[in-house]
């Protein structure tokens, strides 16, 4: 899911008092439920929202993310993506014990494929490393498909 999905969708949860029911999001935006379910479980997964039957809560993370200015709002993610986000937490990993803090996306598309097919495993790696990007916790080459260890990944001790 895409930073600025995610960013819409507790934007959109805060504007409703700080919850709302799926279904009626849903309604509202003219999407089906199944169609934010990725939002709403990435959304959780770092912490942003909380899910009770069909009903969403927004947490004081989320909150937090959604007053934030840009580059607050980047070290919140940065801080909940290494925490909460396993293939964020993977590639940091791997990244600090390489010998350069560099490391090819080939690397980790081998080991996604172990799990995803093809295109599945390189939608998961786009996701983790618009994601890691975003937060500063790494860099990516498109064209040499290199990922590299930002200055942000030292704070989180990986």
């Amino acid at each position: 899911m895409s930073v600025g999905g995610l960013a819409g969708l507790v934007e959109i949860v805060h504007s409703h008092n700080g919850q709302t029911d799926l279904p009626d999001l849903a309604d509202e935006l003219s999407f089906e439920v199944d169609d934010l379910l990725p939002l709403v479980d990435a959304a959780a997964l770092l912490g942003f929202i909380e899910v009770d039957g069909a009903q969403l809560f927004l947490t004081e993370d989320g909150r937090a993310w959604g007053r934030a200015d840009i580059q607050e709002s980047k070290k919140l993610f940065a801080r909940l993506s290494a925490a909460h986000a396993p293939l964020v937490r993977t590639i940091l990993t791997a990244l600090e014990n390489s010998d350069d803090g560099a490391l090819r996306d080939d690397f980790f598309l081998d080991l996604l494929r172990r799990g995803f097919s093809g295109a599945d495993a390189r939608v998961q790696l786009d996701i983790a490393i618009q994601w890691g990007r975003y937060a500063e916790l790494f860099d990516y080459d498109a064209d040499s498909g290199e990922l590299v260890l930002g200055e942000v990944a030292a704070a989180f001790g990986v």
